[in-house]
């Protein structure tokens, strides 16, 4: 695989027609959701390594030394655990809303400009949140097929953990439209493609995919 740099994938400068102001507010805000979803990552990245830890030493064992009630009980308060960081991230996120971008529901046509640092930064840190949170539950998923009785009780909590993820990545596609696009770059360079297009697709904000030209990834036409 080849290594993709968040420049790499940043616009060509084209015509900004952000005032000085705008472009401050937004640099702002790139920064201030970095740093939220990198304290996420900080937290939720360690508790990942520990839930496939936990399911890959079961699933290592014999058949018949498997107990699936103590792998419930081992993952089940990760889990927990992680979905509740996830939902303060998304909140945290939805705070830093500066000018009511998502309440209104309206983003500003997003600018042909080149990627800021600030942006590139924030690219980078949702990259790592979506491959390695989206990319456990993903993996659990299909570890878990192997331990029916456990998947029935860590399923849902696979689900709900997911769902502030989604949220996450849609509040940045609000917020700040373009990081998508570099987001996607990082992730197709890591063959994740399959996996953003699944919580692209949750999002529902198949609108603004198709001004950013991710309709296709989306299942647009």
């Amino acid at each position: 695989m080849s290594d993709v740099h968040p420049n790499d994938s940043a616009s060509n400068v084209g015509t900004d027609d952000r005032n000085e102001q705008e472009k401050e507010t937004d640099r702002k805000l790139a920064e201030r959701l970095s740093t939220i979803i990198e304290e996420a990552n900080q937290k939720t990245l360690p508790i990942c390594k520990m839930i496939r830890k936990h399911i890959e030493n079961m699933d290592a064992r014999k058949e018949e030394d498997r107990d699936e009630a103590e792998l419930v009980k081992n993952v089940k308060p990760l889990l927990e655990q992680a979905e509740k960081i996830l939902n303060e991230t998304n909140g945290a996120i939805r705070g830093a809303d500066p000018d009511n971008r998502l309440s209104n529901k309206a983003t500003r046509a997003q600018q042909d400009h080149k990627a800021t640092p600030e942006e590139q930064r924030l690219a980078e840190a949702l990259k790592v949140m979506v491959q390695e949170v989206g990319g456990t539950i993903d993996w659990a998923r299909d570890k878990l097929d192997s331990f029916p009785k456990a998947k029935k009780d860590l399923g849902p909590l696979l689900d709900a953990m997911g769902q502030p993820l989604t949220q996450i990545v849609g509040g940045v596609a609000l917020l700040l439209t373009g990081v998508l696009n570099l987001v996607g770059k990082l992730l197709s360079g890591l063959g994740l493609d399959s996996l953003f297009k699944g919580i692209l697709a949750a999002t529902g904000l198949s609108k603004i995919y198709k001004g950013l030209g991710l309709d296709k990834l989306v299942g647009g036409k």
